[in-house]
């Protein structure tokens, strides 16, 4: 079962996610902020990585970067949710696999995570 870590501040938007993607086979283990995604079991290593961008205490481009600069987990791709910003912004503070706009299609999500994992 491939594994994905999610963090999302919005409960709702978390909630959801969680749930489709749980039905769709992945497990999830999702986070509401910075603080509690860098308190993980950092010995498990997911599939993928699904940030949003703006969270209360931080940022998914930050993880982003993080991510992208440990040797463990560089090739692991990132998907950067946002309603606020655009590919071309967040390709400065880091190199997302790819990039979801909000509001997002549910479809196209299933989609593209099924593509970046491919």
């Amino acid at each position: 079962m491939r594994k994905i870590f999610l963090v999302e501040d919005d409960p709702g938007i978390r909630d959801t996610l969680e749930i489709l993607l749980t039905a769709e086979g992945f497990l999830v283990q999702s986070f509401g902020a910075v603080a509690e995604f860098n308190n993980r079991d950092k010995s498990i290593l997911p599939d993928l990585f699904l940030f949003d961008v703006m969270l209360p205490d931080g940022s998914g481009t930050d993880l982003c970067r993080e991510i992208k600069a440990d040797k463990d987990s560089l090739d692991i791709p990132v998907i950067i949710m946002s309603a606020h910003a655009d590919l071309k912004g967040i390709s400065y503070e880091c190199l997302p696999n790819d990039f979801i706009p909000k509001p997002f299609d549910i479809d196209d999500l299933l989609l593209r995570i099924g593509e970046t994992l491919r």
